[in-house]
């Protein structure tokens, strides 16, 4: 499940069938992390975790490396699967 899940969210960044929103926009400021980095780890991160209890969609968190630093990407489906949401990023403590 976990394969396909991750080839879901990497189709839906090479199509380009992404939405990120202001907050995750913010938080990447906050920790210096630009659009590419979060593509990057949504390119060529792991599933770390999926969280199945938001009425909005199961959420799912990419785990990746930018620079000596690990990145959460948290992103969810949209209802129809047609577009890939980017909720918010972080560097882990």
């Amino acid at each position: 499940m976990s394969a396909e899940i991750i080839a879901r969210i990497r189709s839906a960044v090479r199509e380009k069938r992404y939405q990120i929103t202001d907050h995750a926009l913010e938080e990447a400021d906050d920790d210096d992390l630009t659009l590419d980095d979060i593509l990057d780890v949504l390119l060529n991160g792991e599933l770390d975790s999926t969280y199945t209890d938001d009425p909005r969609g199961t959420r799912y968190v990419i785990r990746g490396d930018v620079d000596d630093d690990e990145v959460d990407v948290v992103c969810r489906f949209r209802r129809d699967g047609t577009l890939l949401i980017i909720i918010t990023v972080y560097v882990v403590d």
